[in-house]
C-alpha cells in the first residue's frame, strides 16, 4: 500500500515539474525563435536600407538581367560607375535582388529565383512607402523577403528594391534548439522522478516504520485475542448445557457471554483479514475457476439465508470461468459481499448471483433486495469501519469491515469492485477480474 503511496506522491510531484518545466521551455523555444527571425530580419533590412541610402544620394536608374544586378546613376551609362548590389549582400546564405519602377514593372529579377515571386500586393505597399516583409515558399522551400520603397531626395519613391533570403539557415537553427529543448527538458523529467522517488522513499521511512510496526500490533492483537474468546465462549456454552443450577438472570448473562464473544470473534477474525491484506501489495497470481469458487461459496452462505429467511439464488454455470487471481482471495471477496447482502437484506428478502464474461473480463454481479444505501453513505461505505445504520448493524453483528476487506482484497489481486445503490431499491455489487482463454 505504500508502495503505491509513494509512487503516486512521486507521480504528482513529477506531474507538477512537468507542467513548470514544459512551461518554461515553450516559452524559451518561442522567445528564441522570435529573437533569431528578428535578427535575420533586420540584417535583411540593414542591407535593403544600405540600397536605399546608396540610390537615395546618386539618383536611381536600374538595368539588369539575369547576369550581375547593379543599378546606375542617372545620365551615365558606362559600367564604370554602376553599383553592383551583391556589394551589398556578399553572405551565406546568399542574398537575391530584384527591383521595380514607380508602375509595378520589374527592371531587375532575381538570379536564381522566379520572376514573379507572390508578392504583389508587398510591392505595391512599398510603391505607398511602406516597407513589407513576408515569408513565401519556392519549391518547398521558405524564402524571406524584404520589399523596400526606394526614395529620391525629395522623398518621393522612385522604385522598390526585393531583398530575398533563404530561410533555412534560421530553421535548422530553431529545429536544433526544438530538439535539444526537448532532450533537454526529456532527461531533466527522468532525473526529476528518480531524484523524487528516491527523496520520497527517504522521507516516507519513518512513516512505512510507523505503518508496519501499527499492523504488526493489529495482526498480533487479533491473533492473541482468538484464544481469550475462544475459551469465553466455550466456557458459557458448557454453562448453558448444564443449566440445572442457574437461574433465570444468569441465563440470559450467559445468552449475553456468548453472543458478544461471537461478535468479537467475528471482528477479530475480520481484523487478522485486514491486516493480512495491507502487508500485501500484489499476490502472485494463478488460475482461478470463478464458477466453481462462486458455487462453493454461496453453497457455504445457504445454511445462513436460510437461517435469516432470505432466498439466495446461486448462478448456473456452462463450465469452468478460468480467472487470473488467487483461489483464497477471489473466495473471500464472494464470501464477504454475499454475507454482506444477506445481513442487510429486508425480511424474507432475496440475493441473486449472477455470472458473466466479456471479451478479456469475468465478473460476479450479486443482488439484494434490501433497503439500498442513500446516496450521501455511498461514496464511503468501503472505508474501514463506516457503518450506514449503526443500530442495525450493531444488531446483525456487522462492523463495518466487509466491504473493506473485499476491495482490498479485490486490489491485491488487481480486480476491480463497485457498489451501486439508492435508498429503497436494493444494492447490487459488481466486482471484476481478468479472464483467462481456456488454454491458460
Amino acid at each position: 500500500m505504500l508502495g503505491r503511496v509513494r509512487l503516486t506522491m512521486t507521480v504528482t510531484n513529477v506531474a507538477v515539474v512537468a507542467v513548470v518545466v514544459v512551461a518554461l521551455l515553450i516559452t524559451a523555444f518561442f522567445v528564441a525563435q522570435r529573437v533569431i527571425t528578428r535578427n535575420a530580419d533586420r540584417e535583411l533590412i540593414n542591407i535593403a536600407e544600405s540600397v536605399q541610402q546608396t540610390a537615395g544620394r546618386s539618383g536611381f536608374g536600374a538595368s539588369g538581367n539575369r547576369g550581375s544586378p547593379f543599378f546606375r546613376p542617372p545620365g551615365r551609362s558606362d559600367d564604370a560607375v554602376r553599383v553592383d548590389l551583391r556589394e551589398f549582400g556578399r553572405r551565406d546564405p546568399p542574398v537575391e535582388f530584384a527591383v521595380f519602377t514607380p508602375d509595378g514593372e520589374t527592371v531587375l529579377a532575381f538570379l536564381e529565383l522566379p520572376d514573379n515571386l507572390p508578392l504583389n500586393d508587398d510591392v505595391q505597399r512599398a510603391l505607398d512607402g511602406e516597407r513589407q516583409i513576408s515569408t513565401v515558399d519556392v519549391d518547398g522551400a521558405p524564402l524571406r523577403v524584404v520589399s523596400q520603397p526606394i526614395t529620391d531626395r525629395e522623398g518621393a519613391v522612385i522604385a522598390v528594391v526585393q531583398v530575398a533570403e533563404s530561410r533555412q539557415a534560421q530553421d535548422q537553427i530553431v529545429n536544433t534548439l526544438r530538439n535539444v529543448l526537448i532532450a533537454v527538458g526529456g532527461g531533466g523529467l527522468v532525473f526529476a522522478g528518480v531524484v523524487g522517488y528516491v527523496l520520497t522513499g527517504r522521507s516516507m521511512r519513518p512513516v512505512n516504520i510507523a505503518f508496519e510496526r501499527q499492523k504488526a500490533f493489529v495482526a498480533d492483537a487479533a491473533h492473541e485475542l482468538r484464544t481469550p474468546l475462544a475459551i469465553i465462549s466455550a466456557n458459557a456454552e458448557a454453562l448453558e448445557m448444564d443449566d440445572s443450577s442457574l437461574r433465570e438472570a444468569d441465563r440470559e448473562l450467559l445468552s449475553g457471554i456468548r453472543t458478544e464473544s461471537s461478535y468479537l470473534a467475528a471482528l477479530v477474525t475480520k481484523l487478522l483479514d485486514m491486516a493480512k491484506l495491507d502487508f500485501e501489495d500484489d499476490r502472485l497470481h494463478g488460475e482461478v475457476d470463478l464458477a466453481r469458487t462462486v458455487t462453493d461459496a454461496c453453497a457455504a452462505m445457504s445454511v445462513i439465508a436460510e437461517a435469516r429467511g432470505i432466498t439466495l439464488e446461486a448462478p448456473t454455470a456452462d463450465g469452468p470461468l478460468a480467472i487470473r487471481g488467487d483461489q483464497v482471495l477471489v473466495r473471500l471477496i464472494v464470501l464477504s459481499l454475499l454475507d454482506n447482502a444477506i445481513k442487510y437484506n429486508s425480511e424474507n428478502g432475496t440475493v441473486s448471483v449472477e455470472l458473466d464474461s466479456t471479451g478479456s473480463t469475468a465478473s460476479v454481479r450479486i443482488r439484494d433486495t434490501g433497503p439500498g444505501i442513500p446516496q450521501e453513505h455511498l461514496g464511503r461505505v468501503f472505508d474501514r469501519f463506516y457503518r450506514v445504520d449503526k443500530a442495525r448493524s450493531r444488531q446483525t453483528g456487522g462492523a463495518g469491515l466487509g466491504l473493506a476487506i473485499a476491495r482490498r482484497a479485490a486490489e491485491v489481486i488487481q480486480g476491480q469492485l463497485d457498489l451501486a445503490s439508492k435508498a429503497g431499491s436494493g444494492t447490487v455489487a459488481t466486482v471484476r477480474f481478468e479472464r483467462l482463454s481456456p488454454t491458460g
